[in-house]
């Protein structure tokens, strides 16, 4: 059974009331906090839900709280964020400096199409699992989007030494810019395993399977598979061109050594041939 958050709603716009025949508009905020939330340090929270964490604000409202360091809050004030985000700190590992937030609009309206529709999302009543589906899409398309934003700007930069090694066969890299950026690679594929598949489908839709289409719907506007998809492709591409010209690196110095070997043993040459003609 479906339970009401009571997100603040006035009395005649409860969700459980039939016949409600007029809309109502609940701000959703997304934060994204830190790489790692330890959730089960905020059992002490008061808690709505445990699969997501979702626990109620000072203000009735709710914030959904998860693993991968992304909180979405909806109905939420300033004084609770404040609230949260203190809260929260003891619990976050990796905290972001000046991390991302996103906000958008939720419309409860039992007459509109469930979904998304512009820049706002539609819904029929605040309930619980829906409330969940909805930060859950956007919680994943958020750190979707901060991983994109790392690994292009990672990818931007290994990609011109990759069209010099194939233009020329030579290029000049720093060798600990070019270990900072597979150190930015491993991070970005440990976020994208702590995140979790963006196709799982949610404890919420075997308990209410009628909401499968309003899931479908946000998948669809905020294509997380896709996204999903192209990140590791560049993941991949990535990986394949950071270990070719760690391999390129490591094959020029030990060719370096070879000839440093050399040259010192033509000159040991040189110092005996001179001792012997000339002492």
């Amino acid at each position: 059974m479906n339970k009401p958050l009571g997100l603040n709603l006035p009395t005649n716009q409860s969700p459980l009331m039939k016949g409600m025949d007029t809309t109502h508009q609940l701000n959703a905020l997304v934060l994204n906090i830190a790489n790692h939330i330890e959730t089960k340090q905020l059992k002490s929270l008061p808690l709505i839900s445990l699969a997501p964490l979702t626990v109620r604000l000072p203000s009735s409202g709710a914030a959904v709280i998860f693993r991968f360091g992304c909180v979405v809050l909806f109905a939420s004030t300033e004084d609770d964020r404040k609230w949260l985000l203190e809260l929260l700190t003891p619990a976050c590992s990796g905290m972001i400096e000046g991390f991302a937030e996103e906000s958008l609009l939720i419309v409860i309206d039992p007459e509109h199409e469930e979904g998304p529709d512009g820049d706002d999302i539609y819904l029929h009543a605040p309930d619980l699992d829906r409330i969940k589906i909805v930060a859950e899409i956007l919680a994943k398309s958020n750190q979707i989007d901060f991983l994109e934003s790392r690994i292009s700007s990672e990818f931007d930069k290994i990609e011109p030494l990759a069209l010099d090694l194939a233009d020329d066969g030579a290029f000049s890299i720093n060798t600990r810019n070019l270990m900072k950026t597979v150190g930015t690679m491993l991070l970005a594929e440990q976020r994208m395993a702590n995140r979790g598949d963006v196709t799982d489908r949610f404890n919420s839709l075997l308990t209410n399977p009628g909401l499968q289409l309003l899931h479908a719907r946000l998948e669809d506007e905020y294509e997380l598979t896709e996204r999903s998809l192209q990140i590791e492709a560049k993941l991949a591409a990535i990986g394949r061109t950071a270990s070719t010209l760690l391999e390129t690196i490591r094959y020029t110095s030990s060719h370096k050594v070879e000839i440093y070997i050399l040259v010192l043993i033509f000159i040991e040459l040189l110092l005996s041939v001179y001792g012997y003609f000339f002492h």
